[in-house]
């Protein structure tokens, strides 16, 4: 149990931050080439899709990040915003993610 009531948006918009994080976590190694010229990670399995996918999640991923740290919940506190945001944190955790 949290010392916090956190909006609903806002646990909602935490718990989507946290799958989108980890679906961009499963993704392969994207290729690249070095200043010399090497290739490295060619058999990575990357896609053209996987390119289309993954710019999705990144875009999701940053507009979610910027709601829950612009959220108006964060102006009703008196101090304390860091321990808040790590109670945002667990409660968006746990099962229920409340």
């Amino acid at each position: 149990m949290s010392d916090y009531e956190f909006p609903e948006e806002l646990l909602r918009a935490k718990r989507e931050w946290f799958a989108v994080a980890q679906r961009l976590e499963e993704f392969p190694l994207r290729p690249y080439t070095d200043s010399a010229g090497v290739e490295h990670r060619a058999d990575s399995g990357w896609t053209p899709e996987l390119d289309r996918q993954e710019t999705v999640l990144r875009k999701r991923f940053r507009s979610l990040s910027i709601e829950i740290s612009i959220h108006p919940f964060w102006e009703t506190l008196n101090g304390g915003t860091v321990a808040a945001r790590m109670a945002l944190r667990e409660a968006a955790r746990r099962p229920g993610g409340g």
